[in-house]
């Protein structure tokens, strides 16, 4: 594998286009989670019972992620997660340029998810290409580091942009599709690896049971807040878009030196004890996003939900860095990690798909207030993910390197 020096440094020519890759991908992530419900509300007119039933259709590919990626397989990771993004971009484009009008929206958002849900898994597996067995997470915290740091970059120009030169939605998501679909360019001039189907392609194993069962209460816990806190800091709180680049901003600041230290946590103290750590402070960001504004002043309440805000994200992805780690210590082999990643998306998306339309129906009943049972949902949510996360076992014999 061809090697590049920089500075001081050598690091392989793949890893360095997958960590430019990383960084287009900050800027497609930044424009999309600064700007999607502001887009919805302000642009498109929707309501909360439009935006809850729009999580179907919205997280359906994530539950035929595991088809999809096995319908691609003859590709190798590499070249199906260049196809993810770039068509991932294509819908975030016409996301952007869509008129007012639901099915459109689903349409154009559909197209989109599939790319996400496509990548997701696959991002983890290629990036555990370049780790050693004993830097797992601290390998995952520097690619997330670098696609932090574009997500600052890219969240300061955002709210520039938006604050002084009043930017319209289409442009910015236009900007955002482009990195995107670059991003997968990028990932094409990668070494493709193995071409050849896995066999292993879709792992459904005993011994991944709870890792199973994590994924599928973790994603569900992750999307009450995905779907629902942006909307409570619209709504209820009647902010505009800057607030959520403001946020966006504050959050990664301290995740590009937060994430590699999470990392490190993962290789010293294990995967149990950062995701029951993680569980308990999401279980308290939940009673933050129900009670702040019956507890506090308007102002202090927003301080206190835009806290809960940052501590959500940064912890969220923690748990996502910690499953991955504790598939690849179960796995047989490199083969396997894929494949399981890929099932477990698909999984959790069993809840995730119909649970935000259910509890979307909390917060209809009462428009003032259901907000909080709403937030309550995700606190026992979180209480269950604590206590699978405290089952976690690691065998002695994944403690040596994986083969494959």
């Amino acid at each position: 594998m061809n090697e590049i020096r920089i500075g001081s440094k050598v690091i392989s020519r793949d890893f360095l286009l997958f960590l430019i890759a990383n960084a287009l991908l900050g800027i497609a992530v930044a424009v999309e989670s600064t700007s999607f419900a502001n887009r919805l509300i302000e642009d498109l007119n929707f309501d909360m019972q439009m935006r809850a039933f729009l999580e179907f259709p919205r997280e359906l590919p994530g539950l035929l992620v595991v088809f999809i990626i096995g319908a691609l397989g003859f590709l190798g990771d590499i070249r199906t997660a260049a196809v993810g993004n770039i068509v991932g971009g294509i819908g975030l484009f016409a996301f952007g340029l869509v008129p007012y009008g639901f099915w459109p929206v689903v349409v154009t958002m559909m197209i989109f998810s599939m790319g996400q849900h496509i990548y997701l898994p696959l991002s983890g597996a290629i990036s555990m290409t370049f780790a050693k067995k004993d830097n797992l997470g601290r390998r995952l915290g520097e690619i997330q580091a670098v696609n932090t740091a574009m997500l600052i970059v890219t969240a300061a120009v955002l709210y520039l942009l938006y604050h002084f030169l009043d930017m319209s939605f289409s442009v910015a998501f236009s900007f955002g599709a482009v990195a995107m679909v670059l991003a997968g360019v990028v990932l094409l001039f990668m070494s493709p690896g193995e071409k050849k189907p896995k066999k292993e392609r879709f792992v459904v194993k005993k011994k991944y049971s709870l890792f199973y069962v994590l994924a599928l209460f973790f994603g569900a816990r992750r999307q009450i807040t995905f779907t629902f806190v942006t909307w409570l800091i619209a709504t209820i709180y009647n902010q505009p878009v800057q607030t959520f680049v403001i946020l966006f901003f504050i959050t990664n600041v301290i995740s590009i030196f937060f994430r590699p230290i999470l990392g490190i946590f993962i290789d010293k103290l294990g995967e149990r004890f950062v995701l029951v750590f993680e569980g308990g402070l999401l279980l308290l960001s939940c009673f933050g996003f129900a009670f702040a504004k019956v507890l506090f002043s308007p102002s202090v309440a927003l301080v206190v939900v835009g806290i809960c805000f940052v501590i959500d994200n940064l912890f969220s992805v923690g748990a996502q860095m910690a499953r991955t780690t504790y598939v690849r210590k179960l796995a047989d082999n490199q083969n396997e990690v894929s494949g399981t990643l890929s099932f477990s998306i698909s999984l959790d998306h069993v809840l995730t798909m119909s649970l935000p339309f259910f509890v979307g129906m909390l917060w209809e009943w009462n428009a003032e207030t259901g907000y909080i049972y709403v937030f309550l949902v995700g606190a026992v949510i979180s209480i269950v993910c604590m206590l699978l996360a405290n089952a976690i076992r690691i065998p002695e014999r994944s403690e040596h390197s994986v083969s494959g």
